[in-house]
């Protein structure tokens, strides 16, 4: 066990940021009706992701790409457009 003294508890205070009663919720773009629904919102980003890398692979191989890898990085480069889209957007 060891003989360092304990820490006393820190007082009770409300925090500096809560806003006082009565008052509106904050608005604007961290403000969402459903706290916690970003799991369908993640799979659709996810699905979105996956459709335009397919989308852009199989449009180089349809005009004539020279091989698979040269495909897979224009999928490539077209997947990190649309992930900046996505990240970007409100």
């Amino acid at each position: 066990m060891s003989r360092r003294k304990r820490a006393a508890p820190a007082p009770d205070r409300p925090a500096r940021d809560t806003a006082p009663p009565g008052a509106e919720a904050p608005k604007g773009r961290g403000a969402t009706k459903r706290e916690g629904a970003a799991g369908p919102r993640i799979l659709r980003d996810v699905a979105i992701l996956a459709v335009v890398f397919g989308l852009a692979v199989g449009i180089a191989e349809l005009a004539g790409a020279a091989n698979l890898g040269v495909s897979f990085g224009i999928g490539q480069i077209a997947f990190a457009i649309a992930l900046a889209v996505l990240l970007t957007r409100e």
